[in-house]
């Protein structure tokens, strides 16, 4: 059962969610100000209330839980955002990856087959795309744009064009596959504001 793609999946999200509240915890240290430290203690408690029932499904399948590393490609992506605007950006991102991969858990029928885990799928999702939500009405209450200006993002790609794109890649590749990534998602990952106005239509 250790070897089940459920346990796969669900091991990797509780790994990231405990190393989000460490990035959080980390972001706080720099007294960002009012209401992006309000944010972030919500995200941390949010947070809590993932771990707690995902750590609980996870024993009921005989997986322990309470040593598991925190994934440091993660932390280092983190430890390179310099300011407040990029730490925002790098949350925002990270939740949009993250309610893309629980709408994309709930269409797989091996993650649904279990009633209890399709209920725990559902809330989780939602918790995520609540903290989605706030964190980016707190940046527009910030102005602080969601994605980078064009001359900005110029910058950000000559600063890290010598990491391997694979780092950059969400959660969703490792889960359906390379290929299928490739000619289903790539594009709406690199130009979403192309696919956001063609579905629009």
């Amino acid at each position: 059962m250790t070897d089940s793609i459920v346990v796969v999946r669900l091991t990797r999200n509780l790994r990231y969610k405990l190393t989000y509240v460490k990035i959080f915890e980390t972001f706080l240290e720099s007294e960002p100000g009012p209401a992006i430290s309000d944010l972030l203690h919500a995200l941390i408690q949010a947070q809590h209330s993932a771990i707690a029932p995902l750590s609980r499904y996870l024993r009921h399948l005989d997986v322990q839980t309470q040593d598991l590393e925190l994934d440091q490609k993660l932390l280092k992506h983190a430890s390179e955002r310099e300011n407040v605007k990029a730490q925002m950006r790098f949350i925002c991102d990270g939740l949009k990856r993250a309610v893309s991969w629980y709408r994309t858990q709930v269409m797989d029928k091996q993650m649904m087959s279990d009633p209890e885990l399709r209920s725990l799928l559902f809330e989780l999702g939602e918790i995520d795309a609540a903290k989605l939500w706030r964190t980016e009405g707190t940046m527009g209450m910030l102005k602080i744009p969601t994605t980078l200006r064009e001359k900005d993002w110029n910058d950000q790609q000559q600063r890290t064009r010598s990491q391997p794109e694979a780092e950059w890649q969400p959660r969703l590749v490792e889960d359906v596959g390379r290929s299928e990534w490739d000619s289903r998602w790539r594009g709406k990952w690199q130009n979403p504001d192309k696919h956001r106005r063609e579905g629009s239509r």
